[in-house]
């Protein structure tokens, strides 16, 4: 099966710069739409995690979710514990987009569009 994702994670040094001047952090990830099944972890919310970490950053939660551009399916998952400040979002445009639409923080990319 072919991999379909249209984004990637954006380079160490620019994830540094979307995280500079922002705490209290929740991540949004999407589990990738119509991807061959390889695991349960998507490593690139992983590398964020750990690049918060490193950046003494406190998240405040993670969610991964299925079809992020889906609202309906995004509004069931995405509740935002309290002290939250920033969301960043690993997805495609489109799913960044909900996510953005849906909350009232500050929303950041964590991804790249590729063709």
């Amino acid at each position: 099966m072919e991999n379909y994702t249209k984004y990637q994670l954006k380079d160490t040094e620019e994830l540094a710069k979307v995280l500079s001047g922002t705490d209290n952090v929740f991540v949004v990830a999407c589990n990738k739409c119509f991807k061959e099944f390889e695991t349960t972890e998507e490593p690139e919310c992983e590398k964020v995690l750990a690049l918060a970490s490193g950046l003494d950053k406190t998240v405040t939660g993670v969610v991964k979710a299925d079809f992020l551009c889906n609202q309906n399916h995004t509004g069931k998952a995405l509740q935002l514990p309290e002290g939250t400040e920033h969301v960043v979002v690993l997805s495609c445009g489109l799913g960044i987009q909900t996510v953005a639409a849906m909350l009232d923080k500050p929303v950041y990319a964590a991804c790249d569009s590729i063709a």
